[in-house]
């Protein structure tokens, strides 16, 4: 048996965000059994907060599974809380460690 895949999508400018979502919502259409984490640090926490114009998406997405986090790091250094995203939202101590990690695990890497 295949085992499904897994991608972690690194998003870390602001600018890159509606691709993000888009090739995210393509993985889930397009590839069985994905699992999808984003996960966000500098100017790619902006897009992901509560009343953005993503939100829409971003909810369906979280609806379908996808993982959403953001690097605490980032968070402190913009005076930023768990507050000022939707709840599906989560955290990460740092982003960069994050997508170490999920690579090591055996994650795919995508960066658009």
């Amino acid at each position: 048996m295949t085992p499904s895949p897994r991608v972690v999508v690194h998003l870390d400018e602001r600018e890159k965000a509606a691709l993000v979502l888009r090739n995210t919502k393509n993985l889930l259409e397009d590839l069985a059994g994905v699992e999808v984490e984003v996960v966000a640090h500098a100017d790619g926490v902006e897009p992901l907060r509560t009343g953005s114009p993503q939100a829409a998406l971003m909810a369906q997405l979280a609806d379908r599974g996808v993982r959403f986090v953001v690097c605490e790091n980032t968070l402190r250094s913009r005076d930023l809380s768990e507050k000022d995203f939707p709840g599906y939202v989560g955290t990460v101590p740092s982003a960069i460690v994050e997508l170490v990690v999920r690579q090591a695990e055996g994650w795919h890497y995508l960066r658009p």
